[in-house]
């Protein structure tokens, strides 16, 4: 059988745009995949938390102070 090269995920493309050592919410990458054209698109909250648990990223600033908050990719 043929390996097929697929759609990334949602999730998937969203860490694609994402540079290394670069700080980021989640707002600004759902911008990012819609203006590069991607239709499909997670939600921020979704983004946020799948952040949360992916260790290439860390939380810089948590929402506790109402603002959105902010990652940084270390890998």
């Amino acid at each position: 059988m043929k390996n097929r090269r697929t759609k990334p995920t949602n999730y998937q493309a969203a860490k694609a745009v994402i540079l290394i050592h670069e700080e980021f919410t989640a707002a600004a990458i759902v911008d990012r995949l819609l203006t590069s054209g991607r239709r499909e698109v997670p939600t921020k909250r979704s983004l946020a938390a799948k952040f949360k648990k992916d260790k290439d990223f860390v939380v810089i600033r948590k929402n506790g102070s109402g603002g959105p908050t902010i990652f940084k990719r270390v890998q």
